[in-house]
């Protein structure tokens, strides 16, 4: 994985290695990253397009980082700095993730997370370092103003979970 940018001075977007040959294609989905024990594999099917996930996101007294990419399709993938104090506090920046250009985006506790898929039938693998069953996890709603995500077309599916987020205060 080669780093190819940095947001925030703490997410990471990477390449990811991979080769063609008559066998077809291989990505190294995930190499190893100094620091991240990978504890958890998800993977997400969204056979409709507009499909959206978050806010989601954890303090840092709660530490879980995320490592995300797309397999198949394409969407786009959004980092939120939900760091009280900092510069960027309430800034959001955007990252396309497909199937061709190999990105992976690396997102640690303090670093809202958010996905809409661009294309029908899009997958994207997850993978995280501690499990999100333990109380930790926060959300925020996508429609929060002060934050005022731009989408690139409508969300046509989305969880009670995420559509009933709360705003902040």
């Amino acid at each position: 994985m080669e780093l190819v940018k940095e947001i925030f001075g703490i997410v990471k977007i990477y390449k990811l290695k991979s080769r063609v040959d008559g066998r077809g294609l291989l990505t190294y989905a995930y190499e190893g990253i100094e620091g991240f024990d990978v504890k958890e594999t998800r993977l997400y099917s969204m056979p409709h397009k507009g499909t959206f996930f978050g806010i989601h996101y954890r303090e840092t007294n709660a530490p879980m980082t995320k490592l995300v990419t797309v397999i198949k399709g394409c969407g786009t993938d959004y980092v939120i700095d939900l760091r009280k104090g900092s510069e960027t506090y309430l800034k959001w920046e955007s990252v396309e993730l497909t199937e061709d250009n190999f990105l992976a985006v690396r997102i640690p506790a303090g670093i809202g997370h958010a996905f809409i898929s661009t294309e029908d039938d899009t997958m994207q693998l997850f993978f995280i370092d501690k499990s999100g069953e333990d109380g930790y996890s926060k959300k925020l709603n996508h429609k929060e103003e002060k934050i005022g995500l731009i989408l690139p077309i409508p969300v046509t599916e989305i969880s009670d979970y995420d559509a009933e987020a709360p705003f902040l205060i």
